[in-house]
């Protein structure tokens, strides 16, 4: 009698053993997330998935799911007492039926600009009798959110993008556009043959010379400079320059004017394409430049002397350019890029 309990004993052991290892495999977890780029404060939805790809029962099974420590989130508790490293933890508990899954969903938000980081889970494991949690397993994730700079109505703004409309609406008279034909009048004899449009001419029973738009396409260089001096109120002047560059992109985006993008700022990873983008618009565009703006930091990559000899080096000539900096605007010589650019210099400051 003793040895057949003994045996039972054994054998319920290496059941248990059996189970933690077969119960550890099978169980996954999964984080997904309904958008990647946000607004400030917009709303996304985190879906948890915690999988049993096994054929047993799983009694008892413990996530501890790491969140970063500025996200706003709705029907779920947050231990915020256990924050660790800037992380704080969502713990739940469940039991997992055979080839099944648990699916929660939960609304989501940041308040502020950066990048975030959701590193994974650690997943425990009880045993087959329910006695405890005895294995754990860290899931790595590793995905993350960027949330965009807010928009700024500040004067200084308007008042850049303000000089460059009165200068373009003066250059618009100084020059013909010979692509953009705007109607058709009759041959004084001082229009040039070329002018002549034989077509309508024909038509009209006389010599008719086209009407070309007095306009020209005009690029902006948008020059973004976060070279601070390691002030108390440094991060709110750079926080400031993420949102008035992202404004007067927007702005350049509505009036449907080109532009490239030139910084000094650097990203938390390797997103490299955004440090200077060349002359464009569209969405494809905008993007690159806003999801740079994103997840920008405070690190500065050269000096703002460097930036503007770069920027002259690129041979931009008589192009409008609007430099946004931390700096005072009496110490930035304007003068040397307006000297070798040719073109009208507007400065924004923090």
């Amino acid at each position: 009698m003793t040895a057949l309990f003994i045996v039972l004993i054994i054998i319920v052991v290496i059941i248990q053993l059996l189970s933690f290892e077969s119960a550890i495999k099978n169980v996954s977890y999964d984080c997904e997330f309904s958008k990647l780029l946000v607004e400030a404060n917009e709303e996304f939805e985190i879906t948890i998935t915690i999988s049993n790809r096994g054929r047993a029962f799983i009694p008892f099974v413990k996530i501890e799911q790491a969140f970063p420590a500025a996200l706003k989130v709705k029907g779920i508790k947050i231990n915020k007492t256990a924050m660790l490293n800037d992380y704080i933890y969502h713990v739940s508990t469940l039991y997992l039926m055979p080839r099944s899954k648990y699916v929660k969903r939960v609304k989501a938000s940041f308040s502020e600009r950066g990048r975030y980081i959701f590193p994974g889970a650690y997943i425990k494991v009880g045993d087959f009798l329910a006695l405890g949690d005895k294995i754990k397993k860290h899931e790595l994730i590793w995905q993350e959110i960027v949330v965009y700079p807010g928009e700024t109505t500040l004067a200084d703004v308007s008042a850049a993008m303000s000089g460059i409309m009165g200068d373009i609406s003066v250059r618009r008279f100084i020059m013909e556009d010979p692509i953009l034909i705007s109607g058709f009048r009759e041959y004084t004899g001082r229009e040039p043959l070329k002018a002549i449009s034989w077509n309508h001419s024909a038509k009209a029973g006389e010599l008719v010379v086209k009407q070309y738009d007095y306009t020209i396409e005009s690029v902006v260089s948008v020059i973004l400079d976060v070279e601070g001096n390691g002030s108390a109120g440094d991060a709110q002047k750079k926080e400031f320059t993420f949102s008035a560059a992202r404004s007067l992109c927007q702005i350049l985006e509505n009036r449907g004017m080109k532009y490239d993008f030139l910084t000094n700022a650097t990203t938390g990873d390797s997103f490299a394409r955004w440090s200077y983008k060349p002359e464009g618009s569209g969405i494809r565009h905008f993007s690159i430049i806003l999801e740079g703006l994103g997840r920008a930091t405070y690190t500065h990559v050269e000096s703002l002397k460097t930036l503007t000899e770069n920027f002259v080096k690129n041979k931009n000539y008589d192009r409008f350019c609007i430099l946004i900096t931390v700096k005072d605007p009496s110490s930035i010589d304007t003068a040397y890029i307006e000297k070798n650019n040719g073109g009208k210099v507007y400065v924004i400051s923090a």
